[in-house]
């Protein structure tokens, strides 16, 4: 999840993550709870942010989950964003949240007629 992920400002979009391990093979998502937190990258708050019950996990055992974006969700000031994945794996205590990465996030300016 190294590159940046760019989105159309206002533009609604399926936005899939792969999660993999250090030797690049995909982690096995099945059972797993969810978060997406989107927030500038000295910011505090998250611009958007997208809860489990958002994400389809139809693939997550070969390491794949993927989340609507509204076209509200990315109608943010065009520049830079953090994305935040967090992922709580099954048995782990409710505190205990594995964070599989972080995201660079870019809004581009969208093109009015």
């Amino acid at each position: 999840m190294a590159e940046t992920i760019t989105l159309k400002q206002g533009e609604a979009k399926l936005l899939t993550l792969t999660v993999t391990d250090t030797s690049g093979a995909a982690v096995n998502l099945d059972g797993c709870t969810f978060f997406l937190g989107v927030k500038a990258p000295k910011g505090e708050n998250y611009v958007f942010s997208k809860e489990h019950d958002d994400f389809n996990l139809g693939q997550a055992g070969q390491g794949i989950v993927s989340v609507f974006l509204g076209d509200t969700d990315t109608n943010q000031t065009p520049g830079p964003y953090v994305g935040e994945l967090k992922v709580i794996f099954p048995g782990a205590a409710p505190v205990t949240v594995e964070k599989s990465g972080d995201l660079a996030v870019s809004i581009e300016r969208a093109i009015t007629a």
